[in-house]
């Protein structure tokens, strides 16, 4: 079963963000389908059977236990670096999968107000080390004070770069949505998918927005607090049931 903080549960009802972000190639999704949940790097990496590609297989933050997400909106300027890597330059198609906010209440789970893999304060537990995210001014990577402007994202961290590192292994039950970044992104996925047999639940909802994959239009969305254009996309199995 799995601990709750209720701590971090009571502090959440104070704060307007309405779900993490988590990036993943999306080769990854047969397993994720497969397994029924999001798992670690190092369940990933300890497991001989499993097939993934990480976002990340030196886990620079330290704590390759955890599954890192970001809050709303995802960290677009480490997705930049990551599709970059020469472990998954040969996989160019990406997902941004859409978790309950609740995720963060799993027992665990530390919370950083910058990039967690960049040097310096470590992340922290409990309600204080979420709230942190949602400070006032931030110190950001690089030394830059990042702060919250009057038009900033009301539901979006200071920095938006702040990550949660949440306790491993994360249901399937917990994802609700999917991203990509262009509709025929989308279908090709859902192809590989029913080919496999291994479609995602009924409940997650696919979706359609370019600017999540976009690092200035993220930062931009959260600055000036006008959001990020999110398309649903129905696939055919949908569009024959409301037809």
């Amino acid at each position: 079963m799995t601990e709750i903080n209720f701590e971090v549960a009571e502090a959440l009802r104070a704060l307007p963000f309405t779900r993490l972000t988590h990036f993943t190639p999306s080769l990854n999704l047969p397993s994720i389908v497969a397994d029924g949940e999001l798992r670690s790097v190092k369940a990933l990496r300890d497991d001989v059977r499993a097939c993934y590609r990480a976002t990340d297989l030196q886990r620079l933050d330290g704590y390759p236990d955890k599954v890192c997400c970001s809050i709303q909106y995802p960290n677009g300027y480490y997705f930049d670096i990551a599709r970059r890597k020469s472990d998954v330059i040969n996989y160019p198609d990406w997902v941004c999968l859409l978790l309950d906010k609740d995720v963060v209440a799993t027992g665990g789970t530390l919370f950083s107000p910058r990039n967690a893999a960049a040097a310096g304060k470590r992340p922290a537990p409990g309600a204080a080390g979420l709230q942190a995210c949602f400070a006032p001014s931030v110190l950001g990577q690089g030394g830059q004070t990042r702060t919250r402007g009057p038009r900033h994202d009301p539901r979006s961290p200071t920095d938006v770069q702040a990550e949660v590192l949440v306790t491993a292994p994360v249901p399937l039950s917990t994802i609700h949505g999917i991203v990509f970044p262009t509709a025929a992104a989308a279908e090709e996925e859902y192809g590989r998918l029913d080919r496999f047999g291994v479609l995602l639940p009924d409940h997650v909802q696919w979706i359609i927005s370019p600017g999540m994959f976009d690092k200035i239009a993220i930062a931009n969305a959260v600055r000036f607090g006008h959001g990020l254009e999110e398309a649903v996309w129905l696939s055919p199995s949908h569009q024959a049931e409301s037809s």
